[in-house]
């Protein structure tokens, strides 16, 4: 799955076509080339998100946890390494660094 339809989804997950258009076309930018996963974009969106959807933090959650679990390998997926695991963790919204 590419960086665009991952972004489309998350974004949709929580706040429906509406909402992912606009968030889209507000903040969709070029990725920085030291960030080919996306996640300082899909923390720009999140942030978006978060400012347009207050209240909805849990689905938020969610989503950026299935696009974290979308970024392992089947191997990964089945047994993930402690250091997988505290990635995802630290990639949540809320989790310290505030994606």
């Amino acid at each position: 799955m590419g960086l665009a339809d991952r972004m489309i989804r998350l974004l949709w997950a929580v706040g429906g076509e509406g909402v992912a258009s606009r968030i889209l076309a507000a903040h969709w930018r070029l990725l920085p080339s030291d960030d080919p996963l996306g996640r300082a974009l899909r923390g720009r969106l999140v942030e978006a998100l978060r400012a347009e959807l207050p209240g909805h933090d849990a689905a938020i959650r969610e989503a950026v946890l299935v696009d974290e679990l979308t970024l392992l390998g089947p191997a990964e997926r089945q047994r993930p390494s402690r250091a997988a695991v505290l990635g995802i963790v630290r990639a949540l919204p809320g989790a310290g660094t505030g994606m």
